[in-house]
């Protein structure tokens, strides 16, 4: 059959096939640095979320050697998230055995209410999945949700990581949404 094609066609397979071949090897290529960077975000969660407990567990510990009132330690424990959460631009949230959120960037409209039954698109009742992984492990756990965007009410794909502060009934943590990876790596992509 290729000996009966003219050479204008025999090149213009060659072409179709190479270029099939350079998107194919793009694409491959593509998702293994995206997974690549989602696992490095990933991992990176957990040392930052275990510095807000450390940050946490110092308000706690002027609550226990009386230089601070209960209120106190808390309220100022919670503004300076607050300020890391500005600062940063980071996505870290705190909220209590109430469900009372008492700390979002991204849901700021939310504070100071019961996020309890707040779902996910999936059905998820996300502050409850993220209580259940931080009590349940003894470090923290990670969890897969959906959540709506800091410049955009529609969900995303987000991965948590969150924390459990016993004394205070504290869930805290922080995520890292999936869109963020994948326009950080376009813009690397094409930056070049």
């Amino acid at each position: 059959m290729l000996k009966a094609m003219s050479l204008e066609k025999k090149l213009l397979l060659i072409a179709a096939s190479l270029s099939l071949l350079f998107i194919g090897l793009s694409t491959s290529y593509f998702l293994y640095v995206r997974n690549n960077v989602i696992e490095q975000r990933r991992c990176a969660l957990e040392p930052r979320i275990k510095f807000i407990g450390s940050l946490i567990n110092d308000y706690y510990q002027d609550y226990l050697d009386g230089e601070l009132s209960l209120a106190q330690a808390q309220v100022q424990a919670i503004k300076k998230i607050h300020e890391i959460n500005l600062i940063n631009e980071n996505y870290i949230f705190v909220f209590n055995d109430d469900y009372l959120l008492l700390e979002s960037i991204n849901n700021a409209e939310m504070r100071n209410q019961n996020v309890k039954d707040e779902m996910d698109i999936s059905g998820v009742k996300l502050y409850q999945l993220l209580h259940t992984e931080a009590v349940s492990r003894e470090n923290g756990g990670y969890s897969g949700y959906f959540y709506y965007g800091k410049n955009t009410r529609e969900q995303q794909a987000k991965i948590s990581y969150s924390q459990y502060f016993e004394p205070w009934g504290w869930t805290y943590g922080e995520g890292v949404y999936i869109n963020d990876v994948d326009d950080s790596i376009i813009n690397i992509l094409t930056s070049h």
